[in-house]
């Protein structure tokens, strides 16, 4: 018995056993625009925090998106096992997670820029 190596395969294998070919779905998908802001800014900040470091998302209207922030706050303290919130359109999560947020916030569909060095 052979190992199947992806959708391509098993497509294949079943074709071979007298099923119809069924359409697979793109390799390549865009990620769909995200409701909310447009840009998004992620950074690491340690000022007056006693020396420990946070990451921040900035770019949230407080007025306009403030229960998509505090969705979102939830969502990556979840996604990075970690402390944090949501206050003045900047959500806080505690530590260095830039890039693993970054990654989360693109495949989610936000433009991120980063922020700082």
């Amino acid at each position: 018995m052979r190992k199947l190596g992806g959708l391509e395969a098993l497509a294949g294998l079943h074709e071979a056993m007298g099923g119809e070919r069924a359409d697979l779905p793109p390799d390549s998908q865009e990620p769909k625009a995200a409701d909310g802001p447009g840009l998004l800014y992620v950074s690491r900040d340690k000022k007056a925090r006693k020396g420990k470091e946070v990451t921040l998302v900035e770019g949230f209207d407080p007025d306009l998106h403030h229960d998509l922030a505090s969705d979102l706050a939830r969502r990556l303290k979840a996604h990075c096992g970690v402390g944090g919130g949501w206050k003045d359109g900047v959500v806080l999560l505690q530590g260095d997670h830039r890039n693993r947020v970054a990654e989360w916030l693109t495949r989610k569909g936000y433009t991120i820029k980063h922020k700082g060095g």
